[in-house]
């Protein structure tokens, strides 16, 4: 019977099993189960140690001091930062506040899990990948019968399945320290399940980027698990000190990635203080998005960060099934990359309409919208990298097209949802979405000249036009690495120039036509939109459609030429062999 279903198994999910029997040996298990009784003894004795001794011992101090005692410090006594007095009750038993001590268990032991199953796990994912597809075997697998989806989720629940088999066994006394504490069991259990996505999501990221960066070879698994690690540390520390940890800005949107934010509603429903539990979990109440506090109720806020996980889990695999079947493709669709932009505008844009700690509401309105002007920037050059094709399809691009009876009819449809055309009209769609979606924003948002912000953020996409242009333009070079050389000229001319401008001392606030040639020309319209006449903002605009113009038509006819080139050829030696 049970080999009845191991073949069931087997069947549903080749991949799976062929994962866990090779990593799920008596070797592998019994240094997780060391490592797993390790830890769970070390945090134990750590946290008893900070418990009084007997005062009836040799070494016993006059005056003992714990975080978990519950008495105020005596005058004549020096106390240690946030430690309290230790008292006795009538009995002679130390009265410690156990429900605390139970909830810094839990705490250690939710941190130390984040770290194992994130940092661990993406590097064994990412590791995995670049084994399979140095020795070849991952072409293999591509040709399999099996979905992309059915393949991907093996790897995913069997690379790290001997870490699973870890935190399972961290799991009972993470379970007890959450009960000991009162946690609420609803919550708890929502913990978890924001755990799964959240696994869900690194991982996904993890095997989209080990297929993306296969020519790093060996270092793309550390600098995965780097960056995962890097993340998590900032997160953590920020939730776990006992200070707001949200930001106020657009950026707050970083933290619905992080699983651990959820810590703040379980510490807050043990109803111990913000001072003493050392975790800020008042800070929720001000999180708004749109202007409404969501995360004031915790199935509302637990909600969201779930929403928002799926649907990134969702693009995620849409770009890592089509970069599974195709690695020479493009990471996404064109089609795909209009529901991203929605996706991510819409999102983000909320977090701008956040009250701020300090100055006028307005300001702050605006120093948020600059925030999210430099989160369209970084989208806008994902987008460069993940649209843009390279010289050989370009070139088969302009070949072959007019052999195909769908692309045959419409140029402009192909140039907007075509695989292998040229990148820079959809570029350009993705950030006209992105502007019409801002367009009402900006207008129903409290600043004082929503006009000046709109005409800011049109020049910057203006300029990242004009960036995608050239990128795509300098793919079509015969170079030896015309991703990374695009990618450096394009990052010189960012930044540059505001270099250039800030070393000269030209500040956007006194000299402000040069700005409205860069990428932080939002920067020009803060409070002085009065020294700013009609030529100095025509003449940029005008200079900067010219540019689009002129190397879009440029790269059109290079692109005919290489066409007509590859046909000519053909020809020539099609006559020359009947000669």
């Amino acid at each position: 019977m049970l080999l009845t279903y191991v073949d069931k198994f087997g069947d549903w999910n080749p991949q799976l099993m062929r994962e866990l029997r090779g990593r799920l040996k008596i070797r592998n298990l019994s240094i997780a189960a060391i490592i797993a009784i390790s830890i769970q003894t070390l945090l134990l004795l750590s946290f008893i140690g900070q418990l009084p001794v007997d005062p009836n011992s040799i070494d016993a101090p006059k005056f003992q001091y714990s975080r978990y005692c519950t008495a105020t410090p005596p005058k004549d006594s020096y106390a240690p930062y946030n430690q309290l007095h230790c008292i006795q009750d009538l009995v002679g038993n130390w009265v410690i506040n156990w429900q605390l001590w139970w909830l810094d268990i839990f705490k250690v032991l939710s941190v130390t899990g984040l770290f194992i199953l994130l940092v661990t796990g993406t590097y064994l994912l990412i590791a995995d990948l670049s084994k399979e597809e140095n020795k070849g075997t991952l072409n293999f697998i591509r040709l399999t019968p099996r979905s992309s989806q059915n393949i991907l989720l093996g790897k995913i629940l069997g690379v790290p399945s001997v870490i699973y088999f870890l935190c399972l066994l961290l799991f009972p006394l993470h379970l007890i320290a959450g009960f000991q504490a009162n946690i609420s069991p609803s919550l708890m259990v929502a913990y978890y399940g924001v755990m799964i996505v959240g696994c869900g999501f690194f991982y996904s990221l993890s095997l989209f980027f080990a297929l993306v960066s296969s020519k790093l070879g060996g270092f793309q698994s550390f600098l995965g698990s780097g960056l995962v690690l890097m993340f998590l540390f900032i997160t953590t520390s920020a939730v776990l000190s006992s200070r707001d940890f949200i930001s106020h800005t657009p950026l707050d949107w970083l933290m619905l990635f992080y699983p651990g934010t959820l810590l703040a509603y379980l510490v807050e429903s043990t109803y111990i203080p913000v001072k003493t539990a050392e975790i800020n979990y008042e800070t929720l109440h001000q999180f708004a998005w749109y202007g409404k506090q969501f995360w004031q109720n915790s199935f509302l806020g637990i909600s969201f960060i779930f929403a928002n996980y799926c649907l990134w889990i969702y693009w995620i695999n849409q770009a890592l099934n089509r970069r599974f079947r195709n690695p020479s493709a493009t990471w996404i669709s064109k089609f795909n990359s209009y529901g991203i932009s929605v996706s991510f505008i819409t999102i983000v844009t909320g977090f701008v309409f956040q009250s701020g700690r300090r100055g006028r509401f307005e300001y702050h309105i605006f120093e948020n919208i600059i925030v999210l002007q430099i989160f369209i920037i970084i989208f806008a050059c994902l987008l460069m990298i993940a649209l843009s094709p390279h010289r050989q399809t370009l070139h088969d691009w302009a070949r072959y097209r007019h052999q195909t009876p769908q692309n045959r009819r419409s140029l402009l449809r192909d140039l907007i949802l075509g695989e292998k055309s040229p990148s820079t009209l959809a570029i350009a769609v993705n950030l006209a979405i992105i502007f019409a979606y801002l367009i009402p924003t900006t207008l129903i948002a409290p600043l004082d000249d929503p006009f000046g912000v709109l005409l800011g953020l049109f020049i910057s996409l203006n300029i990242l036009i004009i960036y995608a242009v050239i990128g795509q333009r300098i793919l079509l070079f015969k170079l030896p690495k015309p991703a990374l050389i695009a990618t450096g000229v394009i990052g010189v001319l960012m930044f540059v120039p505001p270099f250039m401008f800030a070393i000269l001392q030209l500040t956007p606030y006194e000299v402000v036509t040069p700005w409205l040639f860069t990428i932080f020309s939002l920067a020009a319209f803060n409070r002085y939109l009065d020294t700013l006449t009609m030529m100095s903002v025509i003449f940029p605009l005008l200079c900067q459609w010219g540019i689009i113009a002129l190397s879009s038509y440029e790269m059109g006819k290079c692109l005919q030429k290489a066409g007509a080139s590859e046909t000519k050829w053909l020809l020539n030696s099609v006559s020359n062999n009947k000669n």
